[in-house]
């Protein structure tokens, strides 16, 4: 039984990218600076595509187990907990989205 690893969230190295480090002649357009990466949004579908995808195995795990396709109880049991893993990961991402929008809806202009 294959199992389906959580995909790495490696665009999240790409926030360092966001530090102000000076302008470079070529990202400068207009007097601001253009930085290249992912945005916040592809991340936050990158963590909910996750939590589909495990939970999606392990229901089929389940139903594997249930009809006695296979009696592979312990990969089930790693698949729950990826799965599970996946979701507190999207709802702390969830959180600091939430948290960051009400700090910014705070700023008086």
């Amino acid at each position: 039984m294959f199992i389906v690893p959580i995909s790495s969230m490696s665009s999240i190295s790409s926030i360092n990218s966001l530090k102000p480090s000076g302008i470079d002649k070529n990202s400068q357009i207009g007097g601001t600076e253009q930085t290249a990466g992912i945005g916040f949004k592809d991340v936050f579908s990158q963590a909910v595509g996750n939590v589909e995808q495990t939970e999606n195995v392990v229901s089929q795990d389940a139903y594997n187990l249930s009809v006695g396709k296979t009696d592979d109880l312990h990969t089930m049991m790693i698949d729950a907990a990826k799965a599970d893993l996946a979701l507190q990961t999207m709802v702390q991402l969830r959180n600091k989205m939430i948290e960051a929008y009400t700090e910014v809806m705070r700023i008086n202009l």
